[in-house]
């Protein structure tokens, strides 16, 4: 037994009537206005580096004190210095 791509649209909003789908009709208009992505902006794009920044602040603040010092001395060896503490000014506030 096979479905059809029309199935699982009856299923959600009943038998299909004429003109329901109609894929030939232009489409709307769209008025989005342009934008730029900034690396700095507040949006908040979970790629972004802040956002990543924050994460990582957020687990620094979970972890013990023990292992927050280790978790930052792993840090400056891999990220260097100034990285571990711009996260250890940023998580110990």
């Amino acid at each position: 037994m096979t479905a059809r791509n029309t199935d699982y649209y009856e299923l959600a909003f009943g038998p299909l009537r004429q003109g329901d789908l109609d894929i030939g009709a232009p489409a709307a208009p769209l008025d989005i206005p342009p934008f730029a992505l900034d690396p700095q902006s507040s949006l908040p794009f979970t790629h972004s580096e802040a956002h990543r920044h924050a994460c990582e602040v957020r687990h620094v603040q979970s972890l013990a004190p023990g292992e927050r010092e280790t978790y930052l001395r792993h840090v400056a060896e891999k990220r260097g210095e100034k990285a571990a503490e711009r996260l250890r000014g940023d998580a110990l506030k």
